[in-house]
């Protein structure tokens, strides 16, 4: 049985060979393992670039390189992160019968295609739950406290004592956190709010079992009752045609005056030209972002002009462990498929 790894960078393949190597199970350590180079990413710009066009229009622009071609000709796994794996790459496969990822998005695999062509594509959609709740948290904590604006570095040592006068300047414990979708991630999320700081947390979501917000001690709510009842607004659904731009000027008319709006999700969840209307006017209280809709954030963004944002570039995800613990998650789904069992994370 083969795998062949198509990545920009040898670590995945690396990660993967020592895993199997180690592995106490003799179906991993019989594996061949194969790596072949994915150059797309670097004939762009920046990576940032690459991952919005992918994004946008999915791997069919992209130019396979020779050896990712040649290499999958007799690969029966396929497993990558950011490869590009448009019609082109498929059809040189001539024994693949599963694509994994590591990624807790697919966009860079023509989903349909691969398919059509009895493909199975898994994904681990929660391997980042952790890293990005983490990161939530620190920017509500930011907002509330005005710990960015605050510091002694950023205000070249004056003691600025003033506090926020509003609802938010308070204990996380005081504030209600409404979340905007109810996956991996958000229930890692609502779990350090509820677990860690006590705080009530409500959220809307359409697809996950009631029974699930109930465990997690959440109350389930209609959006515009999350808008209107939240001090704490993280928005972590899923983009799609039905979900984009779910937050625009009609929402944020909704939200109360200190309102504090998260997005570590999608950019494209927001409209961000209301989002800038709301923070400019003083109709929300602030804004910790992670996601834009161009990026790099342009220079000329009124963003960056703000004094009522804490804003990152696309980081939350980023931390040194994450290829292990994505690791983690996807030979689960290897082991699965190797034992003929049914895949958990199927696309």
């Amino acid at each position: 049985m083969k795998v062949l790894v198509v990545d920009r960078f040898s670590e995945l393949a690396d990660e993967f060979q020592a895993f199997c190597k180690k592995s106490d199970l003799k179906i991993f350590r019989d594996l061949e393992i194969d790596y072949a180079k994915d150059t797309n990413i670097f004939r762009m710009q920046t990576f940032e670039e690459y991952v919005q066009k992918m994004e946008d229009e999915g791997p069919e622009w992209t130019t396979p390189d020779e050896e990712v071609l040649n290499k999958i000709k007799d690969a029966d796994v396929l497993l990558i992160q950011w490869g590009a794996i448009s019609s082109k790459v498929i059809d040189a496969a001539e024994n693949l019968k599963v694509i994994v990822t590591i990624r807790s998005g697919y966009e860079n695999i023509n989903i349909e295609y691969a398919k059509n062509r009895g493909i199975k594509v898994s994904f681990a959609p929660s391997r980042l739950a952790e890293v990005v709740a983490d990161m939530t948290v620190a920017l509500a904590l930011s907002e509330c406290r005005g710990i960015v604006r605050r510091n002694l570095i950023a205000t070249k040592g004056e003691w600025v004592e003033e506090k926020y006068n509003d609802a938010s300047h308070a204990a996380i414990s005081n504030l209600v956190v409404g979340i905007v979708g109810y996956g991996g991630i958000a229930r890692t999320v609502a779990k350090r709010f509820t677990k860690g700081f006590g705080s009530r947390v409500i959220a809307y979501e359409k697809i996950t079992s009631p029974s699930i917000l109930k465990e997690d001690s959440v109350e389930q709510v209609e959006l515009p009752e999350l808008l209107k009842t939240a001090d704490i607004i993280t928005m972590h659904a899923r983009l799609c045609p039905e979900t984009k731009h779910m937050i625009g000027a009609d929402e944020f008319a909704m939200m109360k005056k200190n309102a504090i709006f998260i997005n570590t999700a999608r950019a494209g969840l927001v409209d961000e030209r209301a989002l800038i209307r709301a923070l400019d006017s003083g109709q929300i209280r602030g804004a910790g972002l992670d996601v834009y809709e161009k990026e790099p954030l342009p220079y000329d963004s009124p963003l960056l002009k703000m004094d009522n944002v804490t804003l990152m570039p696309h980081s939350a995800g980023i931390t040194n462990d994450i290829l292990k613990n994505s690791l983690k998650i996807i030979v689960t789904e290897i082991e699965r498929f190797l034992n003929g069992e049914p895949l958990k994370f199927q696309v």
